[in-house]
C-alpha cells in the first residue's frame, strides 16, 4: 500500500511539472507574439490616418477593418495570457511546503546581529531583517513569528514586501519562547525580498527572534 500510495504521488508530482511546463511555454509563445503584433497595430494606426488626410477613404475603411482585428486579437491574447498565468499561479501554490520558513543565517542585518540562533539587539526603532524571498507566487501570507520577549521588552513591528505592508504586536513572553501569528501579508514579488523591523519599542528590546514562518493563506 505505501508503495502504490509513494508511486501515486510521485505519478501527480510529475503530472504537474508537465503541465506547468505546457503553460510556461504556451505564455512564452504568446509573449513573443504581443510585441510585433502591437508594432504592426501602432503601423496600422497612423497608416489609417495618412489614407484618411489624402481623402483615401476607401483605403482608410481597409486599414481600419485590419486595426480592429489586430486589436481583437491582441484582447484575446491577453486574457488567454492572463488565464495561463493564474494557472500557473495555482499550480506552484499547491506545491508549495504548509510553511515556508525563512532562514535567519540569511537575512541582511542592520542594527541587529544573529547570536546563539536568535536575532537579537532589536533595541532601536528601524533596527531591521531581510531576506530574500524564494520565488513564491504572488498571494496571502500568514506571518508567524516564533519569539521570546522579556518583561521590559515588546513593542510593535513592521514586516514588509514590495507593495503591502502589516504591523503586528510582540507581547511580553513571561511563559518561554512563543509562537504568533501577525496576520495575512500580501506577497506581489515572490522573488523580491520581506523586511521586519522595529516600529516601536516598550523599553529595552523588541524580541529575540527564534524563526520567521509564511504559511500560505489559501492552504
Amino acid at each position: 500500500m505505501a508503495a502504490s500510495a509513494s508511486l501515486a504521488v510521485a505519478d501527480d508530482a510529475g503530472e504537474m511539472l508537465m503541465e506547468k511546463e505546457r503553460l510556461m511555454f504556451q505564455r512564452s509563445l504568446i509573449e513573443v507574439s504581443l510585441a510585433p503584433m502591437k508594432k504592426h497595430l501602432l503601423e496600422l494606426t497612423a497608416l489609417e490616418k495618412q489614407r484618411a488626410e489624402a481623402r483615401d477613404y476607401t483605403g482608410a475603411i481597409a486599414v481600419r477593418e485590419e486595426r480592429r482585428r489586430v486589436e481583437g486579437e491582441l484582447e484575446r491574447l491577453d486574457k488567454e495570457l492572463l488565464l495561463l498565468q493564474m494557472r500557473e499561479q495555482s499550480i506552484k501554490a499547491s506545491q508549495l511546503p504548509d510553511r515556508v520558513t525563512l532562514p535567519l543565517e540569511q537575512a541582511e542585518l542592520s542594527g541587529v546581529r544573529l547570536e546563539g540562533g536568535l536575532l537579537t539587539g532589536w533595541n532601536k526603532i528601524g533596527a531591521s531583517a531581510k531576506w530574500k524571498l524564494p520565488a513564491l507566487p504572488p498571494g496571502g501570507y500568514e506571518v508567524i513569528l516564533h519569539y521570546r520577549s522579556g518583561p521590559l521588552d515588546g513593542g510593535e513591528i513592521l514586516i514588509e514586501e514590495s507593495r503591502f505592508k502589516l504591523k503586528g504586536q510582540i507581547d511580553t513572553t513571561l511563559k518561554g519562547p512563543q509562537e504568533k501569528n501577525l496576520g495575512t501579508l500580501k506577497v506581489t514579488d515572490g522573488s523580491g525580498s520581506l523586511t521586519l523591523s522595529a516600529a516601536t519599542l516598550i523599553k529595552d528590546k523588541l524580541m529575540d527572534l527564534m524563526a520567521v514562518h509564511l504559511v500560505p493563506a489559501t492552504k
